[in-house]
């Protein structure tokens, strides 16, 4: 192995998996050893605050293993806040995060790997939903529901995506030490995107094998109680709710154009109601004047009017507040643009010192 060799961190969030952990590490090594030789790589376990012996079946392995490194967390603080622990803990020229129970097999570190080392992109995505990938032994509604979130969050993002959601992907080192995150659950791959299209940076999805390997995974065969909590629906709600709300405030036109339309249509329909009353009142009238028939007018269609007004109003409030959002969200990128490379442009001097020194 040449000093040259490029390097290459291989990150897995993990929470209480003693059960298939040593497996992992075992597959992911043999890989690497039979497939890329020439990758000086590491192993980095985040042990996500696990209560079961995942920890003290690491720090056994960590004593024979030189390849393995384990970072704590002292409680389970979610996957996105174990990712940013394991960027943080890390300064290889490239990263790689898989999930534990490789759900992903361990080739997709080289399809990942390959577009970040030709230079080709900045952060690669395991894509599943993406022309060339698929997914097996997914219960359908669970996959159902994951491709159709993913089609809705692909309207948040400049470019479209296939698949956003996915904890497997590939990083630079240039791309991690320029990203100001602050996600701890899953919407943390959704801000990764988000950012890493702010700072100009390149993304390259991969088509991907979606395979889990427990075929009993996410489903049950006890009482309806268990079956109504383990549905996919509950057991997601955390995840749909913040992507929803992620949704909205990364496109806030996809949260008011729809009502905008909606009463601009009432608006238009119930003012022309109310002309075309006052024409026919006009052309029955004998020796009323004009402003007569318009208040007769007015007091016949006063439910018409007052859905008129409504609708004006509010359609009014829309707008506003439409405009409110995109001046917010221009201000946050730009801010966030400004302060990410201000903290790159400190990270290199402080890293140009400790080098001198």
């Amino acid at each position: 192995m040449t000093s040259n060799a490029p390097q290459l961190s291989i990150a897995i969030p993990a929470l209480n998996e003693s059960s298939i952990i040593v497996g992992t590490i075992s597959q992911i090594q043999e890989w690497m050893d039979n497939n890329l030789p020439h990758i000086s790589y590491e192993i980095v376990i985040v042990n996500d605050g696990s209560t079961d012996a995942m920890p003290s079946i690491l720090a056994k392995l960590c004593k024979t293993n030189t390849r393995l490194r384990v970072l704590h967390h002292p409680t389970n603080y979610g996957r996105g806040r174990a990712i940013r622990t394991a960027m943080a803990g890390t300064q290889s020229d490239f990263f790689i995060a898989l999930d534990a129970d490789l759900s992903y097999t361990p080739d997709h570190i080289g399809l990942l790997l390959t577009p970040l080392l030709n230079g080709v992109a900045d952060l690669t995505l395991a894509s599943p939903y993406c022309p060339g990938g698929y997914v097996e032994n997914v219960p359908a509604f669970r996959a159902w529901l994951s491709r159709f979130g993913n089609k809705i969050l692909a309207h948040s993002f400049q470019n479209h995506y296939y698949t956003s959601t996915c904890v497997v992907r590939g990083y630079t080192r240039k791309l991690i030490d320029h990203l100001e995150l602050v996600s701890s659950a899953k919407d943390l791959h959704l801000e990764v995107i988000y950012k890493t299209e702010l700072l100009g940076f390149s993304i390259v999805e991969v088509p991907s094998r979606l395979v889990w390997r427990d075929r009993k995974r996410g489903r049950t065969s006890k009482g309806l109680l268990d079956k109504i909590v383990n549905n996919s629906l509950i057991k997601m709600r955390k995840a749909i709710f913040s992507h929803v709300i992620f949704n909205f405030l990364a496109k806030p036109k996809l949260l008011f154009l729809g009502p905008i339309f909606i009463l601009l249509g009432l608006s238009f329909a119930g003012a022309t109601t109310l002309l075309i009353a006052l024409i026919r009142n006009l052309l029955h009238a004998t020796n009323e004047s004009f402003f007569s028939i318009a208040r007769t007018t007015l007091i016949q269609g006063e439910l018409t009017l007052t859905l008129t007004i409504s609708s004006l109003i509010l359609l009014l409030v829309c707008t506003i507040f439409l405009f409110l959002a995109s001046q917010a969200k221009k201000y946050f990128e730009e801010s966030y643009i400004l302060a990410a490379r201000s903290n790159y442009r400190m990270k290199t001097i402080l890293h140009t010192l400790e080098d001198k020194r």
